[in-house]
């Protein structure tokens, strides 16, 4: 596993979250990619977004649908 998806894997378990972090062969890049490497819609992903405001310099993080 990516030395980054481990980090991510051990903040879950710390944090007693039971969820498993996968690596996907194929890109998931796009929302595309990532519906068709988890066998989906593009509606049933989600996409991540961070925005880091100015000032104060803290981020936000926003979770949309995979089909907007």
């Amino acid at each position: 596993m990516h030395p980054q998806a481990e980090k991510i894997q051990q903040a879950l378990q710390a944090a007693g979250c039971e969820a498993q972090v996968r690596e996907m062969p194929d890109s998931t890049r796009t929302a595309v990619e990532a519906a068709q490497a988890v066998g989906s819609t593009v509606g049933q992903i989600v996409k991540s977004l961070v925005f880091v405001l100015d000032p104060p310099g803290q981020p936000i993080l926003v979770l949309v649908s995979g089909s907007n």
